[in-house]
């Protein structure tokens, strides 16, 4: 994978756009912090950190980490809280600009949705385009987004007929796993980086910010007409991010 040489190419853009949400849209991996809370970081870290290297299955480890934890409401609330201190730089902007030009953005994620919901929505997502697990593992789709393959399934559920092009952004071997139902996945290793994310994606944004997920997702004529909007300071930052190199894809230029 090389760092790309030509930002000022033609560019389709995509249609749709999902996030990961824990070490993609804010610096946390919830379920570590709600360990915190119980004195458990360190042994629970290390049981998440196998599983999003793809090191172990995310089931094997799902299951165990809930039961131990047992989270209240009240560390559920503090846990959304914690997302919204933790927010990845130039994340809320990134969402923005995109539904600014008619792009779809949805949140799929491991994480607890008490917690991811309400995340989701301050950053600006629709609740029903947000996709999480409920702590009681409550029916089929919140089984399914605790397994290393369940986004692949719930992201084609979500795509459904839609037109368009889709691409996923996320730094775990479960976000890895939907790679083959989007037309581009995009891994982000600015919180942590798998070396196994970094070796199969399509594309790789290697800074601390969002901002250069624009210059993947946006036509030219998006890219400019959103320059002379509220959202120009995050096209900039996109600019001078993917010039100093932090886009690599693996044909050497843009998608």
């Amino acid at each position: 994978m090389v760092a790309s040489e030509a930002a000022s190419r033609p560019r389709r853009g995509f249609d749709f756009v999902f996030f990961d949400c824990d070490s993609t849209l804010s610096t946390i991996e919830g379920v570590d912090e709600l360990a915190r809370f119980k004195g458990q970081f360190e042994f629970v870290s290390t049981l998440t950190n196998s599983a999003m290297a793809g090191e172990a299955p995310l089931e094997a480890v799902y299951g165990r980490r809930v039961e131990m934890l047992a989270p209240t409401p009240g560390e559920i609330a503090a846990l959304a809280t914690l997302y919204r201190l933790n927010v990845v730089a130039d994340a809320r902007d990134v969402i923005g600009a995109l539904q600014d030009v008619g792009k779809e953005v949805f949140i799929i994620s491991g994480g607890f949705s008490g917690a991811v919901r309400p995340f989701g929505t301050w950053l600006g997502v629709p609740v029903d385009h947000i996709r999480a697990v409920d702590i009681a593992l409550a029916g089929p789709e919140s089984a399914l987004l605790a397994t290393s393959g369940g986004k692949r399934v719930v992201v084609k559920e979500m795509l459904g007929d839609r037109c368009g092009r889709s691409m996923l952004v996320g730094d775990g071997a479960s976000d890895l796993a939907a790679r083959e139902v989007v037309d581009l996945f995009v891994g982000f290793t600015g919180v942590v980086e798998h070396p196994r994310v970094v070796a199969a994606a399509d594309a790789l944004i290697t800074g601390d910010s969002l901002a250069p997920v624009l210059g993947l997702a946006l036509t030219e004529s998006e890219e400019t007409a959103l320059s002379a909007t509220v959202f120009g300071r995050v096209v900039e930052e996109s600019r001078i991010r993917i010039e100093a190199g932090e886009v690599a894809v693996g044909r050497g230029e843009m998608p």
